[in-house]
């Protein structure tokens, strides 16, 4: 009952509405009331002008009452078409003030909804699927929208019904002494509710699991579809049809098993009200023989029996409806019941343009109790500088950088930006000094203009395109017929991943954070985008606090500080000079991916050789030089790497790294945390 109270909360804005709707309720009610004793008096009219005594009468009088009892017949008719009009004008008009009271209702829950789940925090999404959220927002509130629709007014109605005709039931009895019908006819009302109390708790159960299933089959149909790459890269479209198949076919399986104890629901009611109906025609019949009754009376009776069973039965399977739509509110209520993980202060202080000072003091993090992520980390991160964080994948780099935007709080420690506290600040004024380019950049359904404005909606077109420049996407873009109108697709499909990262560089520098975060922005990418990428980060992290997640180490060696990360703790920190020789893990990390930019070399190599075969009057002593010569050019290279990974700290051994690993693959740690 709690629930439906808080649930008609939100029908409070409309009320007027509302009230308009169930006054019309009574007055529909009331016009269809008079409909069986009018049709009743009509038949004993019309049977009485043929009883005793007709036989008697003149021609004039025979003719006189016939005459009579047709106008009387008119009369009636008009009665009965001006009340069966009236009320469906006025049910009409309900239902229209009731669609709109349900759809305006629907339309306040899921902005709601949508609101808050934006406000959740990260966590949330984590442990629950996007196909199940989904279901939330979509399935669940039109369940909501049915009974708002139609339903409360229906049930009102019903019940009004109910309560006049049991009164009218209770009259006959009284006035016309038939009082065994008149007990018939609502002594079978407690089967009705014995009926619904025996079905009550299979229905619930059954249609509880067919709602399950259903955010099962949305949470297919979602991954299905956000995935659909993957299946065709590895070409298993008919094992997730089949998984699909699966999903559906124990849908159904369901619904019809939930159907099935409904349908008995309803036979047994249909059972009770015709053994009432044909007992009453019994023995109203012999009221009628008994001059108890008179035929006219008798038909109406049953009408009037008729317009207390429909809604008795009505109520019944609306109540199975209500048990159903309140299992839907209730996961509704439990999503905006759902509190944020990351909560904001009381009175948190408003942060303006930040500088960029950085702090981290002890911190840790867990997501589970007894799952240290992050231990005892502290970094000093001046404005402007440059922080690496290097490590084995699953060291804690990534969730480290989802501190800062508060995507999560730390649980021991604190975080400061210019000296203030994470959690004292409003999250999204801190939020607005952060930007983030994340190794694989999440573009919206729009155009290629949207997408760059998405962080700072109000920018003009001329920063959009200077934002481009910088960033080295805007050639690629004047390319499309459509320049900046391009539609990117859903996730950027019909953009590579080169230029979907260079959107995301155009769309962070346009927003011009102060604080900026860089996750894998290089990995996975050829030479050529890879360049033009490192040139846009180069220029976006001009003047600005960044810290920097790679695993390739040619992307971290001029950064101010590196900190080493693994199994949760900085074991390492310091700059690429030092941290090369140190002889520690980053050292050894070093020592990887030289070892793997010289088997590329040699690969190289010999490929060049398997590709040129020698001319005929190529001799082999004229071949000789040309080996020695590639092989001397192999080792300088392999040397020039190792010096620079290693032992040489000026700026010339600095770049000539740069130059060797952004031609090396990634170190066997590649991944993501």
């Amino acid at each position: 009952m709690a629930l439906l109270v808080r649930f008609l909360r939100f029908a409070r804005p409309y009320r007027v509405a509302l009230a308009v709707s169930l006054f019309l309720v009574f007055i529909t009610t009331g016009l269809s009331m008079p409909m069986p004793y009018i049709t009743g008096q009509l038949i004993d009219k019309l049977t009485k002008i043929y009883g005793a005594g007709w036989s008697t009468l003149s021609a004039q009088s025979q003719s006189d009452a016939i005459s009579g009892a047709q106008n009387y017949l008119v009369m009636v008719i008009f009665i009965l078409i001006g009340l069966a009009v009236a009320g469906s004008v006025i049910g009409y008009s309900r239902s229209l003030i009731m669609m709109y009271l349900g759809n305006r209702v629907v339309f306040d829950i899921r902005q709601r909804l949508f609101r808050h789940l934006q406000r959740l925090s990260m966590r949330y999404y984590e442990r629950n699927s996007s196909g199940r959220i989904m279901a939330r927002v979509l399935y669940d509130v039109d369940a909501v929208q049915s009974v708002l629709s139609s339903g409360v007014v229906d049930m009102l109605s019903n019940l009004v019904t109910l309560l006049v005709v049991f009164g009218i039931m209770l009259y006959y009895g009284i006035t016309h002494q038939v009082w065994v019908l008149s007990l018939i006819a609502v002594g079978v009302l407690p089967l009705y509710v014995i009926n619904f109390l025996a079905m009550q708790s299979k229905i619930r159960q059954a249609a509880s699991e067919a709602r399950d299933q259903y955010s099962e089959v949305y949470s297919t149909l979602a991954e299905a579809i956000s995935g659909i790459r993957v299946i065709k890269a590895f070409a298993r479209e008919q094992s997730e049809a089949r998984r699909f198949v699966r999903e559906i076919r124990e849908s159904i399986d369901l619904n019809i098993r939930t159907g099935k104890l409904r349908t008995i629901l309803g036979i047994n009611a249909n059972l009770i009200t015709r053994a009432a109906d044909i007992t009453v025609l019994f023995l109203g019949g012999m009221y009628v023989l008994g001059q108890k009754m008179t035929m006219g009376e008798l038909i109406a009776f049953r009408s009037y029996m008729g317009m207390m069973y429909g809604p008795i039965i009505a109520l019944v399977t609306i109540n199975d409806t209500i048990n159903w739509v309140m299992a839907a509110v209730e996961r509704i209520f439990e999503t905006l019941d759902t509190m944020p993980d990351v909560q904001e202060a009381e009175d948190p202080k408003r942060l303006g343009v930040v500088t960029g000072n950085v702090t981290l003091e002890n911190v840790g993090f867990y997501y589970d109790p007894g799952e240290i992520v992050l231990q005892d980390i502290s970094i000093e991160a001046k404005a402007g500088t440059v922080t690496a964080l290097v490590g084995p994948s699953g060291s804690g780099k990534t969730t480290l950088v989802h501190l800062l935007p508060r995507f999560y709080d730390p649980t021991e420690g604190r975080i400061l930006v210019d000296g203030h506290d994470l959690q004292d600040v409003m999250i999204r004024s801190l939020r607005r000094n952060i930007g983030m380019v994340l190794q694989e950049s999440f573009l919206f359904q729009g155009t290629l203009r949207e997408n760059i404005k998405y962080g700072r909606p109000e920018a003009n077109d001329e920063e959009v395109v200077q934002a481009s420049i910088a960033a080295n996407c805007h050639d690629f873009i004047m390319e499309f017929p459509d320049g900046y109108e391009t539609v990117v697709g859903e996730r950027g499909t019909r953009l590579s991943g080169g230029q979907r990262q260079r959107i995301a560089i155009a769309r962070a520098l346009l927003r011009n954070p102060r604080i900026l975060i860089l996750d894998e922005a290089t990995s996975d990418l050829d030479s050529e985008s890879e360049a033009l990428i490192q040139d846009a980060l180069d220029k976006l992290m001009k003047n600005r606090t960044t810290f920097i997640i790679a695993h390739r180490l040619s992307t971290v060696m001029n950064a101010d500080q590196i900190m080493v990360l693994d199994h949760g703790h900085i074991v390492e920190r310091g700059t690429h000079a030092e941290l090369a020789t140190a002889g520690g893990l980053y050292a050894r990390l070093c020592e990887v991916q030289f070892k793997r930019a010289q088997e590329k070399v040699e690969e190289h190599l010999e490929k060049m050789r398997d590709d040129r075969p020698a001319a005929p009057e190529e001799t082999a002593a004229d071949a000789e030089p040309q080996q020695a010569e590639a092989q001397g050019s192999a080792e300088t290279e392999a040397t020039e790497e190792e010096q620079a990974t290693k032992t040489d700290t000026s700026e010339d051994g600095a770049e000539a790294e740069a130059g060797s690993s952004e031609q090396s693959p990634e170190a066997d740690e590649d991944g993501s945390d």
